[in-house]
């Protein structure tokens, strides 16, 4: 399911709504219906978020606030499952595990315990290079939070977004600065909420 959203993204980003819509419709005829989640394993992920969010209580304003993301996307989870809906409910389960793992992230640079980007095969000498191949994915992927954005039912929740462009920010400001270690955390917390937003618009689809 999740690669015919993004497939139908692209679509949409290159042609007309019209050709969009007419193509979309068929493609989705077009594939067999995704197995229903079972409730009981949806359950159970709930329940472990929750966990795990206790277990690493947040610490400064930034993680409290993403934790009340999560919390959000968790109860929003319950309620979906309680009214038979398991898709929508996976999906903000998914949400939810997507905001909490920033949490870790950022303890992990507070602790000091981001460990270094093992350097590719080249070396030193091909630093450049493996820096925009390490963060041209994330950038690519928050071009597509504009659209996803559109996707979720009002209000979007733009801080969200405006969060993994902080991090993605962080994360080039520390690999300019020969910190491929607080570089990776930001950037896997800038992707952890774009993997957020991706799962908030595949909830609001019929």
């Amino acid at each position: 399911m999740r690669m015919v959203f993004i497939l139908l993204l692209l679509i949409k980003m290159k042609f007309r709504a019209t050709l969009f819509a007419a193509f979309s419709t068929a493609l989705l005829v077009a594939q067999p219906p995704a197995p229903k989640p079972d409730p009981r394993a949806i359950e159970r992920r709930i329940e472990d978020i929750r966990n795990r969010l206790e277990r690493n209580s947040p610490e400064t304003p930034q993680q409290k606030e993403l934790a009340a993301f999560v919390q959000k996307y968790l109860e929003e989870a319950s309620r979906a499952l309680n009214n038979g809906k398991r898709s929508q409910a996976q999906q903000f389960a998914d949400a939810a595990d997507a905001c909490r793992r920033p949490i870790d992230h950022l303890q992990h640079i507070a602790a000091g315990k981001a460990r270094p980007r093992p350097l590719g095969p080249g070396g030193p000498a091909d630093k450049a290079a493996e820096m925009q191949d390490h963060l041209r994915p994330i950038y690519f992927r928050l071009r597509l939070c504009d659209f996803f954005m559109q996707q979720i039912s009002p209000p979007a929740p733009t801080r969200l977004l405006e969060l993994a462009r902080g991090f993605y920010q962080q994360a080039v400001e520390a690999e300019q600065a020969n910190n491929s270690a607080m570089s990776d955390e930001y950037a896997k917390a800038s992707d952890d909420l774009t993997h957020a937003l991706e799962s908030l618009a595949q909830a609001a689809l019929p």
